[in-house]
């Protein structure tokens, strides 16, 4: 993947930086693990349900 920047609005990247500290990571990795999380999912390739992080759900399923 290519370096470059990104420009993130002051109220979604206090949200970056919230998320980053509880994961123990700076937010400019927790931003990039979102972007790589995001091409990853182009693939098509969802997960099953089961192998999601507990209180993540797959937006298929019914209840």
């Amino acid at each position: 993947m290519t370096e470059g920047s990104v420009s993130v609005p002051v109220e979604q990247y206090e949200r970056l930086a919230a998320l980053a500290a509880a994961r123990g990571v700076t937010p400019e990795a927790q931003l990039a693990r979102l972007i790589d999380d995001a091409y990853e999912g182009l693939d098509g390739d969802a997960e099953p349900p089961e192998s999601l992080p507990l209180g993540v759900c797959d937006a298929d399923e019914e209840e």
